[in-house]
């Protein structure tokens, strides 16, 4: 029996197939275009999971991680990073439209950092670990929080909204979506370490950025690597707003393992530099270097195995 996960983000749509031992057969990432409308991206992954199920017949559950809040019966309230699937119940929509001919028993839907957690959880870096929280630093940010080796839900099955931690309490709030002012993940995302670097960019006129006209966070963080002074205060801040952030989650919930997954994992290594220093120097004595800040184990693949992990389950 086969196991199928869509990883859908804010920049990429994953699939993975897994067997029962969670062993990945098949793994395919392709651009998400985020620019159309909710009906041409659904029809998409629509046309990619009968494809799928045609090629792998035995695939017999599908599970679906998205970013933002979604309840357990698969209905997506609110996706900040993808506002066309907002109040879309994507379970029944595609129980409704995949093929009838396939094997497919059932579909579950979760949030993206959730079952990207659960990867680490069962394969990845939180083997063995009760408590850990997760992270998923990309076009947004995300979290998930492990407690005696489970996904720690809240009152609403919506816990582990890092992103929207109140980073900034001074930031002018804007009416529509005063959810959304000043939040971590305006700092801490594609669009915040961009926006770190322009707001610096006075004090560094010989900064690689600025010459070569790259402004996107792999670039930054290849012209911090190669020593641009500009690209590793940028690392360095980003790095600071993190363990900031880390400091305050370990402080609130006692655990000291943090797990960074998404995109922006992947980079220098004056971000985790940055981030363990900060978060140590500011957590509460007895946290204070004990905590861990590490790369996600399958990092492309997290979200896809994951999603196909939760869909396996019973």
């Amino acid at each position: 029996m086969l196991h199928l996960g869509i990883d859908i983000g804010g920049t990429n749509l994953k699939f993975a197939i897994i067997d029962e031992n969670y062993n990945l057969i098949a793994f395919k990432n392709l651009k998400l275009p985020i620019q159309e409308i909710r009906e041409v991206i659904l029809n998409i992954i629509t046309e990619h999971i009968d494809n799928l199920c045609k090629d792998y017949f035995d695939i017999s559950t599908i599970g679906i991680g998205v970013p933002g809040i979604v309840r357990d019966d698969g209905y997506i309230v609110v996706s900040p990073n993808i506002p066309q699937f907002s109040d879309l119940h994507i379970a029944a929509y595609f129980t409704q439209k995949i093929n009838q001919n396939t094997k497919i028993q059932s579909i579950k839907v979760d949030n993206d950092a959730n079952v990207a957690a659960l990867t680490e959880l069962k394969i990845g870096k939180g083997m063995g670990k009760s408590n850990f929280i997760y992270l998923t630093i990309g076009t947004g940010l995300g979290g998930a929080i492990i407690i005696n080796h489970h996904i720690f839900r809240g009152d609403n099955g919506s816990a582990g909204e890092i992103g929207h931690y109140i980073f900034n309490p001074f930031s002018d709030s804007e009416e529509e979506k005063s959810f959304r002012t000043g939040v971590l993940e305006n700092y801490l995302s594609k669009r915040g370490i961009a926006k770190i670097a322009e707001n610096i960019i006075e004090n560094y006129p010989n900064s690689r950025i600025i010459s070569e006209n790259k402004w996107d966070v792999k670039s930054i963080s290849d012209f911090a690597d190669s020593g641009d002074a500009h690209s590793i205060e940028v690392f360095n801040i980003a790095g600071k707003y993190l363990g900031l952030a880390v400091a305050s989650l370990a402080n609130i919930f006692d655990i000291s393992t943090f797990i960074i997954g998404g995109g922006i994992s992947k980079s220098t290594s004056h971000f985790y530099q940055s981030a363990i220093k900060t978060a140590n120097n500011r957590a509460l004595p007895h946290l204070q270097n004990k905590i861990s800040i590490e790369k996600s184990e399958h990092n492309e693949q997290t979200g896809a195995i994951g999603a196909a992990i939760i869909g396996s389950l019973e």
